[in-house]
């Protein structure tokens, strides 16, 4: 039993609520019950839940400007080759799908032979599309040779192609 309830027991008992209408001196009618009552617990939690919203809006608020404010990314195109010995120092590229490939501004080709980085000159490619052959010099590479080539998109810096050659 509460304190309130037990005041309010004690006020009936002793008769002191027997007046159905009783008033306080502004002439309101007076609950014995909302008299001993302090409501002002309430105040705390709902301020809190509201700076809990607050701080989730604005949190939800940023996070979505960051996310959603960088532009479209530009992707590497998407190619399969088909690299193959070509005589020595020469591999042959044939582009079997994907997008086309610009070889003289936006696309560079390594070699390694054994290890070491050689010279190519892929400008001589040009544009590559689906179906075209092409053959591409390496130099020092001959019989008994281990060649990787890697299609390097420059724009993006990603690796459309990685092909490792036995001459």
């Amino acid at each position: 039993m509460t304190v309130v309830n037990v005041i309010f027991q004690v006020l009936k008992v002793s008769g002191g609520l027997s007046c159905p209408n009783t008033f306080n001196q502004e002439g309101e009618h007076m609950d014995f019950k909302k008299l001993f009552r302090k409501d002002d617990k309430a105040v705390s939690p709902v301020i809190g839940v509201i700076l809990m919203v607050a701080i989730t809006v604005i949190l939800a608020a940023a996070i979505g400007s960051s996310v959603f404010s960088k532009g479209a990314v530009e992707s590497a195109p998407q190619a399969n080759f088909d690299i193959k010995a070509a005589g020595d120092e020469a591999v042959k590229i044939e582009h079997l799908g994907g997008d086309s490939v610009n070889f003289a501004t936006r696309t560079t080709v390594k070699a390694y032979v054994n290890d070491t980085e050689k010279d190519t000159n892929a400008t001589d490619l040009d544009v590559m599309s689906v179906g075209d052959i092409k053959t591409l010099k390496i130099t020092d590479a001959n019989a008994d040779s281990n060649v990787n080539i890697k299609i390097i998109d420059n724009t993006t810096n990603q690796l459309i192609c990685d092909k490792n050659i036995r001459f």
